[in-house]
């Protein structure tokens, strides 16, 4: 458990350091984390005990009315739009199906379909956990215990 805190520690320390406000383009580069906007991605970055595994990652918090979006972020996806007004482009006539629709940079955006590349942010978060020596530190440190526990 304290190495999954570890790198819920390290994950939620990444998704700060790009900064935007709502409704305003994403100033993280392509591939790079998220950028922090409302805070609910790394607040809801969890660090549990299933079982007997730490288990690290975000919960249902990290939700929009769309559902829910921490898994989307990481591993990057499709988004479907499957309620919304149709487009209609009045100069052709011609008319889309359901539409996406937000509101960035003043302008108001339409999609039905929206290919979103990966923002990774708990792999990078826990290979600098493994890459500090602080995973190897705490196993050893409970493996010591543990040996302490037993030897007469």
């Amino acid at each position: 458990m304290e190495a999954a805190q570890g790198v819920q520690s390290r994950t939620r320390r990444l998704l700060e350091v790009y900064r935007h406000a709502p409704n305003t383009k994403t100033p993280s580069p392509p591939g790079s984390y998220p950028a922090y906007v409302t805070g609910l991605l790394s607040a809801s970055i969890d660090a549990r005990l299933v079982g007997e595994e730490g288990w690290v990652g975000p919960t249902e918090l990290a939700s929009s009315n769309k559902g829910p979006y921490g898994r989307f972020l990481e591993l990057g996806g499709m988004h479907v739009a499957s309620s919304g007004p149709a487009y209609t482009d009045y100069a052709t006539g011609a008319s889309s199906g359901p539409q996406m629709w937000w509101h960035e940079e003043g302008k108001w955006h339409h999609a039905g379909i929206l290919k979103k590349a990966p923002r990774p942010y708990l792999e990078p978060a826990t290979d600098a956990y493994i890459a500090s020596g602080e995973l190897y530190d705490t196993y050893w440190r409970h493996w010591l215990v543990a040996q302490e526990a037993v030897t007469p």
